[in-house]
């Protein structure tokens, strides 16, 4: 048991507010410190400053949505993702899907409407190569008053349809503000969609706040470890990245190509050829690469 851990979780440590002992801040030079869950492999894992110090065996987690990131953001990794390596930086990413980020060294497009990572068939299994994410910002719902933890969710997480128990965030978010309330007034159930190939999550509502704990989760969201933990930020250092974070190796997807029309001149091909042509296949949901959705999963 990890008693470095149990100690902050038990409630042990007075809970006096912020004390400076005019050293503590001094032994190391990150003045902030990140704290996300991380939901990489269908495990709730908690992170501080991209490590990993204590993960749950539960499939779902109650949390209390207090901030989110006012627009999708996007990322297109350059290099070839192998389970197990570490990945280069991305290349190209975006706060809010219209344009690169101004921090961006190589843009792949001036627009992101134009961009050809932006097409279907520029990434793995006819997807787009360019990774649809959202940030939230969530606090516990056991513990109101603790820290403001950064969510990463892919795209099955965000877009689509889902069920009574899990719905992706922005059909939750419809079905919250259909029945008259918002995303931080309620208790919402993250849980783990055990039937995807891929990490996803959903969201069902648990129950409504009373006013003194909407009061307090008010207070987070304005909070700057709120404002943080909805932004996309990019390091460029790899060695704060987790080198063994994505290690679940994706189904191997077929290679298909297009096959070019017919020409006028062409000879008559013995009987056998016809059953060599295949048949165009309707276009498949934008769904992306299962290890890339992975990665931008769990990016920080």
């Amino acid at each position: 048991m990890n008693t470095e851990v149990d100690i902050f979780q038990s409630g042990a440590v007075a809970t006096t507010g912020p004390r400076d002992d005019g050293f503590t801040k001094n032994i190391t030079g990150s003045s902030i410190t990140s704290k996300r869950i991380s939901i990489r492999n269908n495990v709730f894992r908690l992170m501080v400053n991209g490590k990993e110090i204590d993960k749950s065996d539960a499939r779902h987690l109650d949390v209390v949505i207090v901030n989110a990131s006012p627009s999708v953001h996007r990322m297109y990794f350059a290099g070839e993702y192998k389970p197990g390596e570490k990945l280069s930086p991305p290349a190209c990413w975006t706060q809010d899907s219209v344009k690169p980020d101004p921090t961006v060294n190589s843009p792949q497009s001036s627009t992101c409407a134009e961009c050809p990572k932006n097409v279907k068939g520029s990434g793995p299994n006819g997807t787009k190569a360019c990774r649809f994410s959202r940030r939230i910002a969530v606090v516990r719902a056991d513990d109101l008053h603790g820290d403001v933890f950064q969510v990463t969710l892919p795209a099955q997480s965000i877009f689509g349809n889902g069920s009574a128990e899990r719905k992706p965030l922005h059909e939750y978010t419809d079905y919250v503000r259909a029945n008259g309330q918002n995303l931080m007034s309620v208790v919402s159930r993250m849980s783990f969609d055990m039937d995807s190939s891929s990490t996803k999550v959903g969201f069902k509502p648990i129950r409504v706040l009373n006013d003194e704990e909407y009061a307090l989760c008010t207070e987070k969201s304005n909070s700057d470890d709120a404002k943080r933990a909805i932004t996309l930020t990019v390091s460029t250092n790899n060695d704060e990245e987790e080198g063994d974070a994505f290690t679940k190796q994706p189904p191997a997807a077929p290679q298909i190509e297009e096959a070019e029309p017919p020409k006028a001149e062409t000879k008559p091909e013995p009987a056998p050829a016809k059953a060599e042509e295949p048949k165009a296949e309707p276009p498949k949901a934008d769904t992306g690469d299962l290890s890339l959705d992975d990665l931008v999963s769990d990016w920080q």
